[in-house]
């Protein structure tokens, strides 16, 4: 599905060789693709090994938070405590830890006129954010409207994205149309080498003019990676406009339904990877909404296992973790006055299965 409607609303390098002594120094740099560029970790050297005949058994993480109806985190939870299931059958977790790795983090945020004024009067809300971050954290700022920018690779300083969501030029000078779903797949696409805890925060309407990939594209290449997607669909004042069309009798039917495919899509694509999807109705929500994520990143469990019967079938399996008390029945949670708590749990439904 992809939403044909539009929405209202090089690099040039000199490289002087001075010396012959210049050149031995540079022979002696590691080629680009060993060095270390923002969180991405060098490879390393394979080594020959005799030929032998095997089938390897991938490991697949998972990482997982538990909120209750408030957000609270549920916090003290042991490897006991969870069961994940593969297409409906249990397995084995292997791996267990309340995780404290280091985060690499975009924010991915629409730089069209249709969310600038609200993306402006929100800037400072994104320190809450990236007040969060700790020394070995990785952060980075794209915009997107015709295609996506790169405001700010990969840095540990939060004050670096600060200043450039400032300066960014939203729908000032650059395109009206907004393609999301060429944006993902790029931002996807960087992250894929990166290692560790990774998400993506999105910010925008939703809306996607004319990518050249379908919502079909970006949904499929969003389950088959291991991000954590937050989306934050500003569409509050266009259908706070839309109400005011309606009570002067204007019909609004058409572009009410493409609120709607834009706020289903964000709200997929947390829920697929293991994220959560915010529509904030006041400017005032933001504060708190950049805190909760912040603090779902920093209160995973990390969870691990290896498919029984593994296939490489290139098919996508789903995941399902549930949370269970010693006596196998469903976990209940009670408050300090003995009340019980009603929870979610999120992480990521599935994976793709490599292929033969």
């Amino acid at each position: 599905m992809k939403a044909s409607r539009k929405p209202w609303g090089a690099l040039a390098l000199g490289l002087l060789l001075a010396s012959s002594g210049w050149l031995l120094a540079a022979a002696q740099q590691p080629p680009p693709s060993e060095q270390r560029q923002g969180p991405i970790e060098p490879q390393a050297k394979e080594e020959k090994t005799p030929y032998a005949l095997r089938v390897e058994v991938p490991l697949v993480d998972v990482e997982v938070t538990v909120v209750d109806k408030n957000g609270n985190f549920i916090h003290g939870l042991q490897r006991e405590h969870f069961r994940v299931y593969l297409d409906g059958e249990e397995q084995e977790v292997v791996a267990f830890a309340p995780t404290e790795a280091p985060l690499t983090t975009v924010l991915l945020v629409e730089a069209t006129p249709l969310v600038g004024y609200l993306l402006y009067q929100n800037v400072d809300t994104a320190y809450l954010f990236l007040q969060q971050l700790r020394k070995e954290d990785w952060v980075a700022l794209i915009g997107y409207d015709l295609k996506p920018r790169i405001e700010v690779d990969f840095t540990r300083n939060p004050n670096d994205i600060l200043q450039a969501l400032r300066h960014m030029q939203y729908g000032f000078g650059r395109f009206s149309e907004a393609n999301l779903y060429d944006a993902l797949i790029d931002t996807l696409d960087r992250l894929k080498d990166v290692e560790g805890k990774k998400s993506i925060i999105l910010i925008g309407s939703g809306f996607d003019t004319f990518s050249q990939h379908t919502w079909d594209d970006a949904r499929r290449i969003a389950r088959e990676q291991r991000t954590t997607i937050f989306t934050i669909g500003m569409t509050w004042l266009i259908e706070l406009g839309l109400d005011r069309a309606e009570a002067r009798g204007s019909r609004t039917s058409t572009q009410r339904m493409d609120v709607y495919i834009a706020q289903s899509q964000l709200r997929d694509l947390a829920e697929q990877t293991g994220g959560r999807a915010y529509f904030p109705r006041f400017i005032t929500q933001m504060p708190s909404i950049y805190q909760e994520i912040g603090a779902m990143l920093r209160n995973q469990y990390s969870l691990a296992f290896r498919p029984k019967d593994f296939q490489r079938d290139g098919k996508f399996h789903k995941i399902e973790v549930k949370l269970v008390g010693p006596n196998g029945e469903p976990l209940k949670v009670v408050d300090q006055n003995g009340k019980k708590v009603k929870y979610e749990v999120y992480a990521r439904k599935g994976f793709y299965a490599p292929e033969a």
